[in-house]
C-alpha cells in the first residue's frame, strides 16, 4: 500500500495555482499547509464538514476547480454529504478521500472492516468514482479528475506515515486567522461573486 504522504506530494504537484482547496482536520491539514501553504486553502475543517464546505465553494466558484481533501473518518461522520454532492453535481468538484482505515488517535474506522466509501458514493448517485491502491493509479486518476469536466470522487487507500512528513513547514494560525486569510484570498479573486 502507498504512503499517505506520497499521494499528498503527488496531488500537490498536479494542482494548479487557480484551484481552491479544502481539507479536514489533522494529518491532511498539516501536510497540505506544509506543501502548499501559499495558496488559497481552507485548512482543518471539523470532522464531517470538508465535503459539504467544498460543495458550497464549488457552486460559488464554478469556473475554478475545487478540491476537497478529506479522510475516511471525517467523511464517515457526514455521509449524507455524498447525497448532496451527487444531487447538485458541481462539475468543478474533485473529492479526494485518503482512507487509511484509522481515526488519527481514536482507533480503526469502519473502512478497516466492511465499509466501502466508493460504493456509498455510487449508491448516492455519483457518476465518476474510483478507488486507488497504488501511487501510479492515484496519479492517473487524480490527473484525469483535475483535467476533466465532471465531478469526481477518489478514494485513495493509503498507509499511515509513522512520522508526519513536511511537518516543519506546517502553517500555525489561529482558527480565526486561518478563516480571515482564506476569505481575504477569495475576495481578491477576479471571479469573486459581487453582491447585487
Amino acid at each position: 500500500m502507498v504512503k499517505h504522504s506520497a499521494c499528498m506530494q503527488l496531488l500537490s504537484d498536479l494542482i494548479d495555482n487557480e484551484s481552491l482547496i479544502v481539507t479536514n482536520l489533522t494529518t491532511n491539514a498539516r501536510m497540505w499547509s506544509a506543501l502548499r501553504g501559499d495558496r488559497p486553502s481552507f485548512y482543518g475543517l471539523n470532522m464531517g464538514l470538508c465535503l459539504p464546505f467544498a460543495i458550497g465553494l464549488a457552486l460559488a466558484f464554478p469556473k475554478r476547480k475545487v478540491i476537497a481533501i478529506d479522510g475516511d473518518g471525517s467523511l464517515i461522520i457526514e455521509t449524507s454529504s455524498l447525497i448532496t454532492a451527487a444531487d447538485v453535481r458541481p462539475s468543478n468538484l474533485v473529492a479526494v478521500v485518503f482512507d487509511n482505515g484509522n481515526y488519527t488517535n481514536m482507533g480503526k474506522t469502519a473502512t478497516s472492516r466492511n465499509t466501502d466509501l466508493e460504493i456509498m458514493a455510487k449508491g448516492a448517485g455519483m457518476q465518476r468514482t474510483v478507488t486507488t491502491r497504488t501511487l501510479e493509479d492515484f496519479g492517473r486518476e487524480a490527473k484525469a479528475a483535475l483535467t476533466g469536466n465532471e465531478m469526481s470522487f477518489i478514494v485513495a487507500k493509503v498507509e499511515r506515515d509513522e512520522k508526519l512528513p513536511f511537518a516543519g513547514n506546517y502553517i500555525q494560525r489561529s482558527e480565526r486567522g486561518m478563516k480571515e486569510s482564506f476569505v481575504d484570498a477569495l475576495q481578491r479573486l477576479p471571479d469573486y461573486p459581487k453582491p447585487h
